[in-house]
């Protein structure tokens, strides 16, 4: 089981501090560094000036990689469903 730690995780100049479960830390902290890639992207491409349309973007970008990666998911659950349907036949 692992222990909760305390860390600090910087999000458009603002930190956040979070009681995590340890195994977490490195995910979390890849993640923030994910969204600040983002936000600097979509600041430089679209010329957003206000941190809350920034956010707002990376969030919807995010649902949109989420979605899209549980979409190719199932395609291939169902692809390997089929391929065993057929080879148990």
């Amino acid at each position: 089981m692992s222990k909760t730690v305390s860390i600090q995780i910087q999000i458009a100049n603002k930190s956040y501090p979070l009681k995590v479960k340890e195994d977490q830390v490195e995910i979390l902290q890849r993640a923030a560094s994910k969204v600040a890639e983002q936000l600097k992207a979509y600041q430089t491409s679209f010329n957003l000036k206000e941190p809350q349309d920034i956010l707002a973007m990376c969030a919807l970008q995010q649902a949109a990689d989420i979605i899209t990666a549980s979409n190719n998911r199932d395609q291939k659950e169902q692809e390997i469903d089929r391929k065993s349907t057929r080879l148990n036949s």
